[in-house]
C-alpha cells in the first residue's frame, strides 16, 4: 500500500505541501488535477526520483522516505514513454525484466518478457530501432518494460494518452486486468474523468501542490467539498444560493433516502434566484451555500412525469449541443440554466429544439449542497 501523510517536496520554484491519501494495497489510484498541480511531482516523490522534504511516505507498511528508487520496486510510466535510444525494442523490455533483480533468474526474466510481449502484441516490434516507433507505439513499449520488472507498485503518468480509440481501450482494459492478477498497487495520474471513473478505486484530486479531496471516485465526482471541484470535475450545474431545514416533514419523504435525521441527514430546501428544490442532507453552516447537480442526474420530458422526485420545473429550451451519440440539453427555468444528459437519439424521439417548452425532473438525493 501507499500512505502519505503530511508529505512535502520540493522541485525547484513548486512545491507539494502536506499532501495525505492512502491507496489500499492492490488498489488503483487516480491523481486528477489540472495542469501544473503538482501530479507527475507527486509519482516522482513516490519512486524517490524527489527526496521529501516533510512527512512521512510508507510503501507495504515501510518508511521509504531514504529508500533510493531502485529498491523501491517501483515500475515508473511517463506521459512521452521515454526509451532508450541504443537499445532496440526487445532490449527496452528486456532491461525491465533485469532491473528485478538477479534473483529472479534467467528464466524468469525471458518469461517476464515474453508474457508482456504477448499481452500487448508487441512481437512485431521486437526488433525495431525505438526512434523509429509513433508515439503510441513508443507508449506500449514503455508499459511493456515497467511490468516486465514485475514490480509491486506501478505509477503511471497518463500512460494511454498517445494511443489511437481503440488501442487505448485495449491497453487499458489490459492494465487494469494485470493489476487484479498480479494484486499491483496502481497510482495513475489521469485528466480522463471518464477513465478515472473506469479504473480507480480511489481518486485523489490535487491543485497547487495540495490534496483538495480524496476518496471513492463516485463520491468526489457525485459529491464534491466544493464547487471549485464540482466546476473542475465537469459538474453542469452549480448553483450558488441559500438553504433552510424544513421542518416536521414525514420520515419517508423521500424513496430511497437515508432515514430523516438518521447520521446528520435532514429535509433541506435550497434557494437561488427564482429556482426552489428540495434536498437531503447535513444542515450547512455560513451563509452562502452552492447546489451541485450532475446533468446526468436531470431527466427532461416533454409533460410532467409521474415520480417520487421532488424537484420538477418546466422550462424552455434554450440550447442543444451534440457530442457524437449524446447531447447536452440546456432548460431555462425563469432565467435559471438547468443542464441534462441525454442521448442523441433520446434528443430526437422528445422532438426537442430550442424554444420548445420542456420539464426537468431530478431526485432530492441528486441535490449535493457544498
Amino acid at each position: 500500500m501507499i500512505i502519505a501523510e503530511q508529505l512535502s517536496a520540493r522541485l525547484g520554484g513548486f512545491r507539494l505541501e502536506q499532501v495525505s491519501f492512502e491507496v489500499p494495497e492492490g488498489s488503483y489510484g487516480v491523481v486528477i488535477g489540472p495542469a501544473g498541480s503538482g501530479k507527475t511531482t507527486l509519482l516522482e516523490t513516490v519512486a524517490g526520483i524527489i527526496t521529501p522534504t516533510g512527512g512521512t511516505l510508507r510503501i507495504g507498511g515501510h518508511d521509504v522516505r531514504t529508500l533510493p528508487p531502485e529498491r523501491r520496486r517501483i515500475g515508473l510510466v511517463y506521459q512521452h514513454g521515454y526509451l532508450f535510444p541504443h537499445l532496440s525494442v526487445e532490449e527496452n523490455i528486456a532491461y525491465g525484466a533485469g532491473a528485478a533483480g538477479a534473483d529472479s533468474g534467467a528464466d524468469s526474466g525471458a518469461d517476464a518478457v515474453a508474457e508482456v510481449v504477448a499481452r500487448f502484441e508487441l512481437a512485431p516490434l521486437l526488433r525495431r530501432d525505438v526512434v523509429s516507433l509513433s508515439g503510441g507505439e513508443r507508449q506500449l513499449v514503455a508499459i511493456a518494460r515497467a511490468l516486465a520488472m514485475r514490480p509491486r507498485i506501478l505509477l503511471l503518468d497518463e500512460p494511454f494518452s498517445a494511443l489511437d480509440p481503440a488501442r487505448r481501450a485495449r491497453t487499458r482494459r489490459e492494465v487494469r486486468i494485470i493489476h487484479r492478477e498480479w494484486q499491483l498497487t496502481v497510482l495513475q495520474v489521469t485528466h480522463d474523468f471518464t477513465e478515472a471513473g473506469m479504473l480507480g478505486d480511489v481518486a485523489i484530486l490535487l491543485d497547487k501542490g495540495r490534496v483538495l479531496q480524496s476518496g471513492r471516485p463516485e463520491e468526489v465526482f457525485r459529491r464534491p467539498a466544493s464547487p471549485y471541484i464540482a466546476e473542475f470535475l465537469g459538474a453542469e450545474n452549480v448553483l450558488s444560493g441559500t438553504a433552510r431545514l424544513l421542518e416536521d416533514v414525514a420520515p419517508d419523504w423521500i424513496d430511497g433516502a437515508p432515514p430523516l435525521e438518521a447520521d446528520g441527514h435532514h429535509a433541506l430546501e435550497f434557494s437561488s434566484g427564482s429556482l426552489t428544490l428540495y434536498t437531503v442532507g447535513a444542515v450547512p453552516s455560513g451563509g452562502q451555500v452552492y447546489a451541485v447537480i450532475r446533468a446526468e442526474e436531470v431527466v427532461i420530458s416533454r409533460t410532467p412525469q409521474a415520480s417520487s422526485a421532488r424537484n420538477l420545473f418546466r422550462g424552455h429550451i434554450r440550447e442543444i449541443t451534440r457530442l457524437g451519440a449524446y447531447a447536452r440539453v440546456t432548460l431555462d427555468v425563469d432565467g435559471v440554466p438547468l443542464v441534462a444528459a441525454l442521448t442523441a437519439r433520446s434528443v430526437h424521439e422528445l422532438g426537442l429544439a430550442e424554444g420548445v417548452e420542456a420539464f426537468a425532473t431530478f431526485k432530492a438525493m441528486a441535490v449535493h449542497l457544498c
